[in-house]
């Protein structure tokens, strides 16, 4: 039987991990499901590419009545208390209870927000127990997030699964990647290593807010504003002097190892123009160190109504990773990127919470059996040398094959177990016109 589903992701933002995400969860369920047809959806979309996406206070979204079923690909969940109003939409609107109720509708591999609040109050509470209710296939993408949802609704056993671009079939290492940590006898290294860089400044930029909160995109769809964070208090906790402190002595340190490692290693910076305004900070990083040079990669647009594979920038990022003998990276998804092409890394994680005691870096790393991979700034002082962990990763035997081809075997079965309650969901009652 042919089903109509829709994908609920950020396809249309220019991001790497945003499009990787609503294409590959296309791909696999497409594989197993040949006949199922796709159509795209995101709340940030304003022209060619995925559909616009609302939700009313009446459960009623663009797609209504339209749909078998309803695959929120991977992304984030980030409330209650939303920074922003529009984060309601990945959460079913104001009314999860009365969304749609002729669709069935799946969380796959959502992962929490680093930062996100606690739920203290009942209604919040009470708000996440009625999208437990209402979603009929829930996974989430690491440990924390399924604590919250478990410790907020009172009811255990939130399955993880890994994220959905894990997915990806892992690439084969290259064989002269053993070489490149050879030695010669006696006499170090036989050449300067070539160490990428693909790290964006910690903290909120002005691409990124007007990418997700700009254009007045608050008034795309109904709110509830009892579940939001009143912005007056967003620019506080950004402001607050802790936080302050820790970004600070985040960049400062990068920046001082990367001088060092300068000394003994080729520092090349990947930058990709992203919701982020991370090529604005490996620019700024590269200035600071000696000879560093920048390779500039471009994110192709979107078009057609879906996210294709060639769109989504995670090749050529790849390809840039795979030329070094370690890169460092701060997005999760370039960290699943070099894993896959068995390029050595490490995490430079700007985003370690306070707050909650982890970060989706830090998680993924730990995860994936690769504390010693992981670095950040907590406070006032960093948790580790940063410069000793880079040495130590050059010098260890490659581990990243292996650790990609495990985790791949978990996230293709979470696929199969996705696309069995695909088939089995009722199927909806009356077809009505999508608006």
């Amino acid at each position: 039987m042919s089903r109509r589903i829709a994908i609920w992701a950020g396809g249309s933002l220019p991001n790497v991990g945003d499009r990787l995400l609503a294409a590959v969860t296309e791909a696999q369920l497409s594989r197993r499901l040949p006949d199922a047809t796709f159509r795209h959806f995101c709340p940030w979309s304003t022209g060619a590419g995925p559909a616009p996406l609302r939700v009313d206070r009446d459960g009623r979204w663009p797609g209504a009545g339209s749909f078998d079923a309803v695959v929120m690909a991977g992304g984030l969940w980030s409330g209650p208390p939303f920074r922003h109003p529009i984060m309601q939409v990945f959460c079913l609107g104001p009314d999860p209870g009365a969304f749609d109720p002729g669709v069935w509708v799946a969380w796959h591999g959502v992962g929490l927000q680093d930062g996100t609040p606690a739920p203290a109050r009942d209604d919040w509470r009470g708000y996440l127990g009625a999208v437990r209710e209402r979603i009929d296939h829930l996974t989430v993408r690491g440990e924390a997030a399924a604590r919250r949802m478990d410790d907020a609704t009172g009811v255990p056993g939130t399955a993880v699964v890994p994220d959905p671009a894990f997915a990806l079939e892992p690439l084969e290492p290259r064989a002269a990647r053993a070489a490149r940590s050879a030695r010669s006898a006696g006499t170090g290294r036989r050449r300067r290593p070539l160490i990428g860089v693909a790290v964006g400044a910690p903290g909120v930029t002005s691409q990124l807010v007007t990418h997700l909160v700009g254009r007045d995109l608050a008034a795309r769809g109904a709110a509830d504003p009892a579940l939001c964070v009143p912005p007056e208090q967003v620019m506080a906790e950004a402001s607050e002097p802790g936080e302050r402190a820790a970004s600070l002595g985040f960049v400062t340190e990068l920046g001082l190892t990367l001088i060092e490692l300068a000394a003994f290693a080729d520092i090349e910076f990947i930058t990709v123009p992203n919701i982020y305004g991370d090529e604005e900070a490996g620019a700024r990083f590269a200035r600071a160190v000696p000879r560093a040079r920048v390779r500039e990669l471009r994110l192709p647009g979107v078009s057609g109504g879906g996210v294709s594979g060639a769109s989504t920038g995670a090749g050529e990022l790849t390809e840039a990773f795979a030329r070094c003998d370690l890169v460092l990276v701060s997005r999760y998804h370039s960290a699943i990127l070099a894993l896959r092409g068995a390029t050595p890394f490490v995490a430079v994680d700007p985003f370690w919470s306070r707050r909650n005691g982890t970060s989706k870096l830090h998680e993924l790393t730990a995860g994936l059996g690769m504390a010693h991979r992981y670095w950040t700034h907590r406070g006032t002082h960093p948790a580790e040398d940063l410069l000793g962990i880079v040495e130590r990763a050059l010098d260890d035997d490659p581990i990243e094959a292996d650790a990609y081809r495990d985790t791949h075997a978990r996230a293709t079965a979470a696929f199969d177990r996705l696309a069995e309650g695909l088939r089995s969901a009722r199927p909806r009652v009356t077809l009505g016109r999508s608006s």
